[in-house]
């Protein structure tokens, strides 16, 4: 429980230092025509069992529902377009500009109902609204022919209106604090490629996604990896030139939701185990989770959600 609450309070340190940092961040002076080091086609063709060569993030595409009205498997499939190339090699071997596959095999994903709707109800949305990594193989119809089948193993859902436009890179947060700026707080990932870069700062708004959306997608950072799509931009100030890259749209990895119990014998901890016991020693800052929320957080973990109240009260417990 203490080791939880530890790691709890190192990544909203973290976070509310990023914030920190980027209010003046962004007010540096930004240059929007600059020369992208990912708009280039130098995408590499990888098997499934070569999908992390040389550090890349290789066989990622973009997803969507083919609404042609024909008789199945001709029509009624998916449309599969590999991210940051002009062309995708599609099941017969032939490169088009998008490749059709008949079925999708989506129990390799792994997930359950409520989030697979989730997945299906956005690639149903359009827009590249769902970025999956995968590969395209063939399945035989028999009487009718040989098809593409698409075969998953991750999904990730746009969290904002828009469609994508720029490279597509995967980002994390790199940990790292300045004291000054631009700070290179996020290290991106081109996908299908194994160019990287570190970034300063990443312009939310273009994505038209809620503050919501927008705040659980910075903590998420610091917990796990964000897809991103968008263009290059520079900022200017005190330490210099720093890259950036807007948000034209943003991706978060489809999971399961947990369950989440408050269990132990003074109601102290938060579990994804239903009536967990616990010692019955008392300590005062137990009282504090009376009115705490259990619930899954950033890393998809359950945990007691950090709140300025829940903070003050354990930073100076009930004594009675």
């Amino acid at each position: 429980m203490a080791r939880g609450k530890e790691l709890s309070d190192q990544m909203t340190s973290r976070i509310l230092f990023a914030i920190a940092l980027a209010a003046p961040l962004a007010a540096a002076c930004t240059d929007q025509s600059v020369e992208d080091e990912f708009d280039i086609d130098d995408v590499i063709e990888v098997d499934d069992s070569k999908s992390d060569v040389a550090g890349g993030q290789y066989t990622y595409f973009t997803m969507e529902r083919d609404f042609r009205r024909c008789a199945s498997p001709y029509c009624g499939g998916f449309w599969i377009d590999r991210v940051n190339a002009s062309t995708t090699k599609c099941h017969d071997g032939r490169y088009q500009d998008r490749c059709y596959v008949a079925t999708t095999d989506f129990d390799r994903l792994g997930l359950g109902q409520d989030a697979l709707d989730q997945v299906q109800g956005a690639i149903g949305a359009g827009n590249a609204k769902v970025v999956v990594r995968g590969t395209i193989a063939k399945r035989i119809w028999p009487g009718v022919g040989t098809f593409g089948e698409f075969r998953p193993t991750e999904a990730w859902i746009g969290q904002g209106p828009n469609a994508p436009a720029g490279p597509f890179a995967k980002v994390e947060g790199t940990g790292v604090r300045c004291i000054t700026y631009p700070c290179p707080f996020f290290r991106e990932k081109k996908l299908n490629s194994s160019a990287t870069a570190m970034l300063a700062e990443i312009g939310w708004d273009r994505s038209g996604a809620s503050e919501e959306a927008i705040g659980h997608a910075t903590a998420q950072l610091f917990v796990n990896d964000v897809i991103i799509a968008g263009e290059r931009y520079t900022v200017t100030g005190p330490g210099g030139h720093g890259k950036a890259r807007t948000a034209t749209q943003f991706y978060l990895l489809a999971v399961d939701e947990k369950t989440c119990y408050v269990g132990g014998c003074s109601g102290q901890v938060c579990s994804d185990r239903e009536g967990v016991i616990s010692t019955c020693e008392f300590r005062p800052e137990y009282a504090c989770y009376r009115d705490a929320t259990c619930e899954a957080q950033g890393d998809g973990e359950c945990g007691w959600t950090e709140t300025a109240a829940l903070s003050a009260c354990l930073a100076n417990p009930p004594q009675n």
